[in-house]
């Protein structure tokens, strides 16, 4: 038992050192600032981000598409990622059903048939 508690965490150690030694830092977008005061009973509060939360703004969706650009662009890289997905399919591949609740005179329960979307 403790031997594998070990090798688990000597093999965790060293794809973790090969992982770092492969990637390079990630260069984001910038994300603009604006100058967004808000008083709440006295209390002002700083909100430079608030232009982010007009999501249907031609702006906060170019910002969006930059950053799953980016992001995409690293998940790419990992040459693991394939057999996670694999594995992550096996695993949650099965039917499943919820617990039933009564509305009415009816009883209702959700089903996922196993890769099904919630």
């Amino acid at each position: 038992m403790k031997i594998r508690i070990v090798l688990t965490l000597f093999f965790t150690l060293q794809l973790s050192i090969t992982i770092k030694a492969q990637t390079k830092p990630v260069k984001y977008p910038s994300t603009k600032q604006v100058n967004q005061e808000d008083n709440y009973h006295g209390t002002i509060i700083n909100d430079p981000y608030r232009w982010l939360e007009n999501d249907s703004a031609t702006e906060v969706k170019n910002w969006v598409e930059k950053q799953n650009t980016t992001t995409n662009e690293y998940l790419k890289k990992i040459p693991y990622r394939d057999k996670i997905h694999d594995r992550l399919t096996e695993v949650l591949n099965f039917e499943r059903y919820s617990s039933p609740v009564k509305v009415g005179e009816y009883y209702i329960y959700a089903k996922n048939d196993g890769l099904q979307n919630q």
